[in-house]
């Protein structure tokens, strides 16, 4: 157990790093800076609450505490550092303050034991591996100011069964959603395709199986690009009153496009865009 003074306002880097009997710790609001790694592999410690004196989650402070069970993060902070929350793997919830505008690489990484993440609307990068390998996650909520997902951010989080982006996001990173076998439902709200990275849904078997919703005029902007024309099905999302729904009956029999994104008055023996959907003309 410590207890640190109040006189005290910065807690360099590692300085309780691999104090693996530490099980409690006092930290006053005198502090306002704690260095990297300063708890580094404290694998007993069970529970935290940061001052609200603190601005910044410093890279790898808390990594592999993995019986961190309790952890209060300050409306103060404004980022959380690369590998902050890496391999706690029995940290059951995380609350990210309204003030934190970055998510560091690999942040929450392996973080198995959380079933769920909201990730504000402060925050406008999420980063590299940030929730690579929560394969305890079944709800993401993604806020929407996040213009950057990062390069394997949710990477192996093979319990989730939809994700939601925001019309806010430009880019995602290369195998962004690797390995998220549970997916059944992709949610798109961004009328523009997102520039993407590599392999995007990599790994991910059932994606044929998948739907993928998207705001309805950019439906055939959708399917004429890899690897959004790799799900099932794609259908409009009806925006005016934010339900989804199907493509209409008209507009399958009606509207027909190739792979490519050109419409198509007479299709021969093929696989085809009729109506958001991809179908196989026989």
């Amino acid at each position: 157990s410590v207890t640190i003074p109040n006189s005290v306002t910065t807690i360099g880097e590692r300085v309780f790093e691999g104090c693996k009997n530490l099980t409690s710790i006092t930290i006053p609001n005198s502090v306002t800076t704690i260095g990297d790694r300063a708890f580094y592999n404290c694998s007993s410690l069970p529970s935290v609450t940061i001052p609200n004196s603190v601005t910044r989650i410093s890279n790898k402070m808390f990594q592999s505490c993995k019986k961190l069970t309790s952890i209060t993060i300050p409306n103060s902070v404004t980022t959380i550092g690369d590998y902050a929350f890496g391999y706690c793997g029995s940290l059951p919830s995380i609350t990210i303050p309204n003030s934190v505008t970055d998510i560091g690489n690999e942040a929450f990484y392996y973080c198995s034991g959380l079933p769920s993440i909201t990730i504000p609307n402060s925050v406008t990068t999420i980063g590299d591996y940030a929730f690579a390998g929560c394969d305890g996650l079944t709800s993401i909520i993604i806020g929407n100011n996040v213009t950057t997902i990062g390069h394997s951010a949710f990477a192996g989080c093979s319990g989730l069964p939809s994700i939601t982006i925001p019309n806010s996001v430009t880019t995602i990173g290369s195998y962004a959603f690797r390995w998220c076998s549970a997916l059944k439902d992709f949610y798109c709200y961004a009328e523009s395709v997102p520039a993407t990275g590599y392999y995007i849904f990599s790994n991910v078997k059932q994606l044929s199986s998948a739907t993928l919703h998207v705001p309805e005029a950019s439906i055939q902007e959708y399917a004429s690009e890899e690897p959004w024309n790799e799900f099932g099905q794609i259908v409009a999302i009806d925006e005016s009153n934010g339900i989804e729904r199907l493509a209409s009956e008209e507009s399958r029999t009606t509207a027909v496009y190739d792979l490519s994104g050109r419409r198509v008055a007479n299709p021969r023996k093929g696989i085809y865009v009729i109506g958001g959907r991809k179908t196989l003309v026989k």
